[in-house]
């Protein structure tokens, strides 16, 4: 049995390797590979228990480490002991095994230590997943991902009504030649096919545009709560979860609400609960384009039809997504009191957003027509 001091400073070692193995995992000035086989070393001699070996070896360990730690210390200063980023780290990995895979929110990383060195953006949410080993200096989150779907989409339904017209101009110009008056069973079949895919990608447009303001929305209340639920209502803790006595609440509500939860003066000013003080883009948003969308999604003969024509499917899509960004631009800059954009998600800056998908598209293309 080892003695109570030599314990002790095992202990007190081991939490310097572990809080260490953090900083492995997600800051580029630690190589993990490399650390992880210097902590391995740690380990093995640990495991063996041999005394007048730990004893003698140890301090040798504990000097290497703090090596390591001082600098990374000093570049991202401590905001917790070290005993208890270490005790914080081991538990994550009890909740959830795939942690090096799945990642680590930010803003549990920023409880630990000082991330002013770290920011790529001015501001993430609390629940922005940071990557880790192989995944690091990369990080992402739900809605980023919904948005990135929304314009591929548009792009998608662009580039079909493109191609129909492309192709139809042709098939146009080679019957005229032949002196025919019609096109052929095929080429009706083909065109109806291009059809379908600008149908198919503009809904598509639409559904993951509404996801893209729904995610968004839950982003901003889930923000503010992981940031000040020591100091929130239960009350406003439930609205910010979505819910008010139980029960799920509307977009509409949720954006109301949030402002006047969220706000430092507790007043929304998007107003959506009187439609006499709608404005635009919300207006539309919701009289309009909540009910095609919710057509898309679950269709009914009572509802806003789907059966458009290519053209108006895509007019509807380009202006849907308009409407959407400007939104989340407005909501944004309310709920926190700013005039700039949410940096993480390109400052929902609608042109800068479309040109990064087309040119995403061009690649996907150039990589297909390769082949």
């Amino acid at each position: 049995m080892q003695n109570k001091s030599l314990e002790i400073e095992i202990n007190r070692v081991w939490n310097t390797a572990v809080y260490l193995q953090m900083m492995a995992a997600f800051c580029k000035e630690l190589d993990f590979s490399d650390y992880k086989i210097l902590m391995m070393d740690l380990y093995e001699i640990i495991k063996r228990n041999d005394e007048k070996e730990i004893d003698t070896v140890l301090p040798k360990y504990d000097d290497r480490l703090n090596e390591i730690a001082i600098p990374l210390i000093k570049k991202y200063p401590l905001k917790r002991s070290i005993d208890e980023i270490a005790t914080d780290w081991n538990l994550l990995f009890k909740n959830d095994k795939e942690v090096f895979s799945n990642g680590v929110m930010i803003g549990w990383l920023g409880q630990q230590i000082n991330l002013k060195s770290y920011y790529f953006y001015d501001y993430y949410p609390y629940h922005f997943k940071v990557g880790l080993v192989i995944h690091k200096s990369r990080g992402e989150i739900e809605e980023h991902f919904l948005l990135k779907d929304a314009f591929s989409c548009l792009i998608k339904a662009q580039n079909s009504l493109r191609l129909l017209e492309e192709y139809g101009q042709t098939k146009k110009d080679e019957f005229t030649k032949k002196d025919l008056l019609q096109f052929d069973k095929e080429t009706l079949n083909i065109i109806n096919i291009i059809k379908y895919d600008v149908s198919l990608y503009s809904r598509l447009t639409i559904v993951s545009f509404f996801s893209f303001i729904e995610s968004f929305i839950n982003s901003i209340g889930f923000d503010h709560y992981y940031r000040n639920q020591g100091a929130l209502k239960s009350s406003d803790i439930e609205i910010l979860q979505g819910k008010k006595r139980g029960r799920h609440l509307s977009l509409k509500n949720k954006i109301e609400k949030f402002q006047k939860i969220i706000r430092e003066d507790n007043i929304a000013k998007i107003v959506l609960s009187d439609t006499a003080q709608i404005k635009e883009p919300f207006k539309t948003l919701f009289e309009t384009y909540e009910e095609l969308r919710n057509s898309s999604v679950h269709f009914s003969p009572q509802k806003t039809r789907i059966w458009l024509k290519p053209h108006d499917w895509v007019n509807k899509a380009q202006e849907f997504s308009n409407f959407t960004v400007s939104a989340a631009l407005e909501i944004w800059k309310s709920c926190h009191e700013t005039s700039k954009g949410p940096d993480y998600l390109g400052r929902l800056d609608y042109n800068r957003l479309y040109k990064l998908a087309n040119e995403n598209e061009c690649k996907i293309d150039k990589i297909e027509k390769s082949f």
